[in-house]
């Protein structure tokens, strides 16, 4: 199973992603592959290719790092590299980095102790707009930057879901393995 960790976001995100990339299709000459915006969530640690009977370690690790709901909200947006032919076109938090930060932390180090490698990439808690595949110099990438700082609805976090990624021609599926309440 090729899972990943990662936190829902309400439907009003899927419908401003739909927005900015529907007005962006048209703009950008570069190759790029949008995430079917109702997938878009906040990853939180990707697992890779697992046994299925890992399932249970992996939510308990997931239970163990659960400290109390918190407040998120997006922000603005960046490129994954930050310098060079953008790869990545993400949303990054303007509120909820931290205590993304501290349930990442908690979790990797459950994670860790399970049997799972430690992530070796810094934590930077953001949700996926876009993939490029082959990018374009004369694109207005700093235009995309503006139109991505946008004023985000805030919500509450209240649980982190274990999904399965299911690749197939027509982009990913995602299915929902197990849930865990982020209760005090």
């Amino acid at each position: 199973m090729r899972l990943f960790i990662g936190i829902p976001l309400p439907g009003e995100y899927a419908q401003i992603i739909r927005q900015i990339q529907a007005a962006w299709k048209k703009r950008l000459v570069s190759k790029v592959s949008w995430v079917r915006p109702e997938l878009a969530h906040v990853t939180l640690r990707f697992l890779g290719e697992v046994d299925e009977d890992k399932v249970p370690t992996i939510v308990q690790a997931m239970q163990e790092a659960a400290r109390g709901s918190f407040a998120a909200q997006g922000g603005a947006g960046g490129f994954f590299p930050a310098v060079g032919a953008p790869r990545v076109i993400w949303i990054g938090l303007r509120q909820g980095r931290e205590e993304c930060a501290a349930y990442f932390e908690k979790l990797d180090g459950g994670l860790a102790q399970a049997g799972f490698s430690a992530e070796q990439k810094p934590f930077s808690p953001h949700l996926t707009v876009a993939r490029v595949k082959a990018a374009a110099r004369n694109d207005e990438w700093s235009g995309l930057l503006v139109d991505l700082k946008r004023d985000w609805p805030a919500f509450t976090v209240s649980h982190v879901v274990l999904w399965q990624s299911i690749l197939k021609p027509s982009g990913p599926e995602y299915r929902r393995v197990a849930e865990v309440e982020l209760k005090e």
